[in-house]
């Protein structure tokens, strides 16, 4: 009974995640892509934890922030390309979701606290 609420709850963490980044994808104002990069920071942090350690998941989470970021932080000066960055973040969301299929729960809510702030240092 706690396995299964405990995948619910994975899977309800993960459905956030292809919304949020389409909302990245498509732009908006400034105010609104900061908003929308702090919940994928979040949602992607609160994930994470829920998996065992595994260096291949936590590369493809901090690449699929930094493309997200890198559209956030661009909008205004456009020094890259739109459909680059556009192209960059779908790789990095398709990266991101063959990890997370293959990670292994750690069977715990929260754990490994540390990870979430190291993650998105390089963002």
């Amino acid at each position: 009974m706690a396995e299964t609420r405990f995948t619910d709850t994975i899977e309800e963490e993960l459905a956030f995640i292809p919304p949020t980044v389409k909302a990245i994808e498509f732009g908006g104002d400034q105010a609104y892509l900061r908003e929308l990069q702090t919940l994928l920071r979040q949602r992607l942090a609160s994930l994470v934890v829920m998996f065992e350690r595994d260096p291949g998941l936590d590369a493809a989470t901090a690449d699929l922030y930094a493309a997200a970021a890198a559209i956030v932080q661009d909008t205004t000066a456009a020094s890259q390309p739109l459909a680059r960055k556009r192209r960059l973040l779908k790789e990095a969301q398709a990266r991101f979701q063959a990890r997370i299929a293959t990670a292994q729960p750690n069977g715990r809510r929260a754990g490994a606290a540390w990870r979430q702030n190291e993650l998105f240092l390089a963002a």
